[in-house]
């Protein structure tokens, strides 16, 4: 028997932080689509089981479209158990909206609930301020049978799951939810803990490979492994410009750093360093350039101006005197750098926006 354990889908996300708005609905659409790719994988490889620890929407952002097409997807794979457990994202659950719950959706609620197989067992329940405070002590596991227990939440920090609390109680995989990030770690002498991490990454936050669980079972033996499932992967690449003498230089470096990454990819470049002042970045020229070749490309510009004082102190030229008074200015030390920046740009004859101009207005 194999299973698949994902989390996270947090399916009718806006998409706006990252993306730009042509590009946003799209996304949504591809990610309502990988739990129907999902399923066709289930289908394809002869797997009759799929646990959704948590999040499978955004909470006050399900459209009666998308709860039409996963519950539509539910009822007509009727070969598949669905196994759902609530998530933090989850308090005004789609649940509460259905008259008839397909027979193979089996829910939790804040009690503990069991569903039984030959081999195993799967139990689980709404992890919430109400079921903390007694889950612990009510959890009974049969100790000759496999027991995958589903939960979402965290295991550090406020609110967490407190894992010593659920060592030696025969569990044998922990199916948790909440962290995007794949984990795989053991957390008693029998059991290990998973989280699946999010089946597609939606922002920079999310980066590198993203997909599920694959868990195993044979002969009373448990095994599981990552299987990487999504459509595109974010990348984050910081570019350190320090030593950088020409942009053309910079160029190169960021084609050099993401030359292995897919043209289907979403990239964010983010420049890092010092440069010197001598050095006109195009960041918009080079954002441009990469949109013509990826999906979806950002730079983001965090690099510092690297300059010395007392190099101007006695220098006659415009560009002296300029520099002497920003520098002398209450400006932030970042702000000192932009209008630095933008006012060389300017003294150079270079083509800025009106929004520059501005803000070198003091």
């Amino acid at each position: 028997m194999r299973i698949i354990h994902t989390a996270d889908l947090h399916l009718d996300s806006s998409l706006s932080t990252n993306l730009d708005s042509n590009i946003q609905k799209e996304r949504r659409r591809e990610l309502l689509y990988n739990f129907e790719r999902l399923i066709n994988y289930a289908i394809d490889n002869g797997i009759h089981i799929i646990l959704i620890s948590g999040d499978l929407f955004d909470k006050n952002r399900i459209s009666l479209k998308t709860k039409s097409y996963i519950l539509g997807l539910i009822e007509e794979n009727s070969s598949i158990d669905f196994f759902y457990v609530a998530g933090n994202h989850d308090e005004e659950s789609f649940l509460l909206s259905i008259d008839n719950m397909p027979k193979n959706l089996k829910v939790f609620s804040d009690t503990w609930t069991s569903y039984s197989y030959d081999e195993f067992d799967i139990t689980g329940i709404n992890f919430n301020d109400v079921s903390e405070k007694y889950m612990y002590d009510t959890l009974s596991l049969k100790k000759d049978k496999l027991n995958i227990v589903m939960i979402h939440g965290p295991i550090d920090g406020e609110g967490k799951i407190d894992l010593s609390r659920l060592k030696n109680k025969n569990i044998d995989y922990l199916a948790l939810g909440h962290i995007h990030n794949y984990q795989h770690e053991s957390f008693d002498t029998r059991g290990v803990y998973v989280y699946p991490g999010c089946l597609e990454g939606r922002g920079f936050d999310e980066i590198g490979k993203k997909g599920f669980s694959l868990i195993d079972i044979s002969n009373y033996n448990l095994t599981s492994q990552f299987v990487e499932f999504a459509k595109r992967t974010l990348y984050n690449f910081d570019i350190d410009i320090t030593d950088l003498e020409s942009w053309t230089e910079v160029k190169r470096q960021v084609t050099k750093t993401i030359k292995n990454v897919s043209q289907e990819d979403i990239i964010q470049i983010a420049l890092k360093g010092f440069y010197d002042l001598d050095l006109i970045k195009q960041t918009e020229n080079l954002e441009e350039n990469l949109k013509d070749n990826y999906y979806f490309a950002r730079v983001i510009d965090k690099s510092k101006l690297k300059i010395n004082p007392k190099q101007y102190e006695n220098d006659i030229s415009l560009k002296g005197e300029f520099i002497r008074n920003v520098l002398s200015s209450n400006f932030s030390s970042d702000e000192k750098n932009k209008i630095i920046e933008y006012g060389i740009k300017a003294l150079m004859k270079e083509e800025i926006w009106y929004e520059t101009i501005k803000c070198l207005y003091w």
